[in-house]
């Protein structure tokens, strides 16, 4: 027997490295301590079997145990450091586990504090929920899910909790050797699977049964099917679990499928996480359908304007597309004249038009160029009392040259 001090403190040391400090924890099967590593100078949490010498099935099972977390390595998991066997009594062997000292509360007491908020309950979820398709990818059960066995650790001030999974004191491998009795639940009553109440085969969907009572009892701050184990086990087997009726529609159904009665209806632990963690995201910062880009439409040109021609001119074009004279006018205008429709001929000849059509307005511009010469000239010579030199203009052929000529006649003095 360990000798405890009257404040609960042992003065004993494990595998002549560890000594024990205070309870932490006990349960039907194995207390928790508090534990000096006095060869590493860390604290850790030390779990000691009770003696079951005279069972060696038990024995079996603890080592078993033992094998199974030594293999385990995952954020949302109990690290485990270290085992032993404690044989101060030599025929009351008693295995033990060093783990890692987790600093926090675990989820049972959060709920007796509180009820847990949905946003915050998806990250304990979702924690689990990974950690639990990890194990099940082993091929291990821990058919112990509840929420003394869920911790709680602060990683960063300000950060949501973050869960880790510990117990695996009744963890079986999937298809192994049944190592309790025909016929015994093992488990917490008011979490065990339908599954497990009937003594039936179990399967990794056994642990997201217990996973959504722990879920709901979150929600709810009461446990679902209270009582002793006989009744709690009856309970669930005739009536399914009583989700409120103003959670969020996704959340009724996630629920009621981890519990349905059928284990097949139940969805993985993979399929579980993505769910939980997609509660995590909003509609607002959900990435939105990227709109699709309509055509867009340029701008009409705007409408050409007429030309300002000197004196005599206008805008007519004939059917050769020369410019014509109507006179000594004194403005101009332009004559709108009908398309007529296209022929064969018309088309063929249609790059020497447009040529044309480009000589004319080269043409137009010289032409405006000149009138704004001329009207300069008239201006500085009826302001000065010399006579003004005359303005040599470009020599310009065909009948635009003649109306040049005749426009620097008219404004000589």
């Amino acid at each position: 027997m360990l000798e405890e001090s009257p404040s609960g403190v042992t003065t004993d040391v494990l595998g002549g490295r560890y000594r024990l400090g205070e309870v932490i924890g006990r349960g039907g099967m194995s207390s928790v301590y508090t534990a000096r590593d006095q060869n590493l100078g860390r604290d850790v949490a030390l779990k000691l079997f009770a003696p079951q010498a005279a069972d060696a099935d038990e024995l079996k099972r603890q080592e078993a145990e033992i094998r199974l977390l030594a293999t385990l390595n995952h954020p949302s998991l109990v690290t485990l450091f270290d085992a032993g066997v404690d044989t101060r009594v030599p025929d009351q062997p008693r295995p033990f586990l060093t783990m890692e000292l987790v600093e926090g509360q675990d989820l049972r007491s959060r709920i007796r504090h509180s009820c847990v908020p949905l946003d915050e309950l998806s990250v304990i979820g979702a924690g689990v929920a990974d950690a639990l398709a990890y194990v099940h990818g082993l091929g291990i059960i821990h058919r112990d899910i509840k929420p003394a066995n869920i911790l709680l650790i602060q990683v960063r001030p300000g950060e949501p909790v973050r869960p880790k999974l510990t117990d695996f004191g009744i963890a079986r491998i999937v298809d192994g050797t049944r190592l309790t009795a025909t016929g015994t639940m093992v488990g917490t009553a008011a979490y065990l699977s339908p599954e497990q109440a009937m003594g039936s085969p179990l399967s990794p969907a056994s642990d997201i049964y217990s996973l959504g009572l722990v879920l709901l009892e979150c929600i709810k701050g009461t446990v679902e099917y209270p009582g002793s184990a006989v009744e709690s086990a009856v309970a669930r087997l005739h009536r399914a679990p009583e989700i409120p009726d103003d959670l969020p529609t996704e959340w009724q159904h996630l629920l009621a499928s981890m519990t349905a009665l059928e284990p097949l209806e139940r969805p993985s632990a993979g399929d579980l996480e993505v769910a939980l963690r997609h509660a995590l995201v909003s509609p607002e910062s959900a990435p939105a359908e990227l709109a699709e880009e309509p055509t867009r439409v340029l701008p009409a040109l705007p409408a050409r304007q007429p030309s300002i021609l000197p004196p005599g001119l206008s805008e007519q074009s004939g059917p050769s597309g020369q410019w014509e004279g109507s006179g000594t006018q004194s403005t101009a205008r332009t004559t709108a004249r009908k398309p007529a429709p296209r022929t064969s001929a018309d088309r063929h000849s249609k790059p020497t038009a447009a040529k044309r059509r480009r000589r004319l307005r080269v043409g137009a511009a010289l032409a405006t160029a000149v009138l704004l010469g001329g009207a300069a000239a008239v201006t500085v010579a009826a302001n000065s009392p010399e006579k003004p030199d005359v303005v040599p203009y470009p020599s310009v052929s065909g009948t635009l040259g003649d109306h040049l000529v005749e426009l620097q006649r008219s404004v000589e003095p």
